[in-house]
């Protein structure tokens, strides 16, 4: 039993290091090499367990190995008109370029994709590719009557490579009455057929009537390496319109917060380290792609500002940004709230 929660507790840490520690690295390198005067770089929250500075900046150990921050001179605070350090100092953050600025904040999200293809390219290279395969295909439907077939692994749809089941739906659903080529593989040799997805009255997307299933097969180096990038972008579009499907009530919000990522880490830790490794790079698409959202606090919202800057030729004052940030850590604080009682609701109906 110790042993099992020992093994959670390490799977926890490690998957929420991957995108917290990848995420501030983002930050910390652009913004070094943009000439911003880094203060510290921490692994950890809390006392310092150990720390050296070979130059300018202090690296940090602390004691709380849940997550990493960077603090970059003249960035923690709004400035303040009556105070001109940062003015002065041309290695503050506010001083440098609007586009080196949004730079280093778009570096956090983008190293949280990089790291999720990395992670995505070594489970394929250990494990294989995922596709999506016709496990039933229902009588009388378009796919029934297109030639489609059980056991079918489908390669692309109208020449675009469908990487995931999440794919091949999107793709279905967004053409209801429109003719679609599926490119499939069966008995290992690849052949076309013509589908024409009918309209679901429930959701007006479209439907063909099939069941899919994953299935994973071995492939070489590049082509795991190849998928790994194209599987990030094919997530990262899907999330995307998830939300946007979630904004406009086309589909019912559906969040997870830290109970149901815990959850997530420690189901995941009894099935195997490489499982543990596919999670941790979903994650980092997940959270890289929401950390983009336009909600001040957020990455997102700071590039907002940064870009309200650039088009007024100055920045926002000091009430400006205090309110922009009371509001965007609002929003968040209502997320946060929102996503914990769907964790704490999905506990009941399991424990139900």
């Amino acid at each position: 039993m110790l042993g099992s929660a020992l093994m959670i507790l390490v799977a926890f840490v490690f998957v929420f290091l991957t995108f917290a520690l990848s995420h501030e690295f983002g930050h910390f390198i652009v913004g070094k090499a943009c000439g911003v005067r880094v203060y510290e770089f921490s692994l950890g929250f809390g006392p310092s367990i150990r720390q050296f500075a070979p130059g300018e900046t202090v690296y940090s150990i602390r004691i709380l190995p849940l997550g990493a921050f960077v603090k970059f001179a003249g960035l923690d605070e709004p400035a303040d008109p009556a105070d001109d350090v940062d003015d002065e100092d041309p290695r503050s953050f506010r001083s440098k370029p609007v586009i080196l600025r949004i730079l280093t904040i778009l570096a956090g999200p983008f190293m949280n994709f990089i790291v999720a293809f990395i992670l995505f390219a070594i489970v394929f290279v250990q494990v294989g590719v995922p596709s999506a395969v016709i496990e039933q295909v229902y009588p009388d439907t378009p796919a029934w009557r297109g030639g489609i077939m059980a056991g079918d692994r489908i390669i692309s749809i109208d020449d675009t490579r469908t990487d995931t089941i999440a794919d091949v739906k999107d793709r279905i659903w967004q053409n209801p009455g429109r003719q679609l080529t599926f490119t499939i593989e069966r008995d290992g040799v690849r052949i076309e057929r013509v589908v024409t997805p009918e309209i679901d009255p429930g959701t007006r997307g479209g439907v063909i009537g099939v069941m899919l299933s994953e299935t994973w097969t071995r492939r070489g180096f590049f082509e795991c390496v190849s998928r790994g990038a194209s599987f990030t972008k094919s997530l990262s579009k899907n999330l995307l319109l998830t939300i946007g499907r979630m904004v406009t009530g086309k589909v019912k919000p559906d969040v997870a917060g830290p109970i149901g990522i815990a959850q997530a880490v420690g189901q995941t830790a009894k099935l195997g380290f490489i499982n543990v490794l596919y999670l941790a790079a979903l994650l980092n698409v997940n959270l890289g792609l929401l950390n983009l959202l336009p909600i001040p606090v957020l990455d997102g919202g700071w590039i907002v500002l940064l870009l309200i800057e650039a088009i007024r030729r100055k920045p926002l004052s000091v009430e400006q940004e205090a309110f922009a940030r009371m509001i965007g850590m609002a929003i968040l604080g209502l997320l946060i709230v929102f996503a914990t009682f769907s964790d704490i609701a999905r506990l009941g109906a399991l424990g139900g």
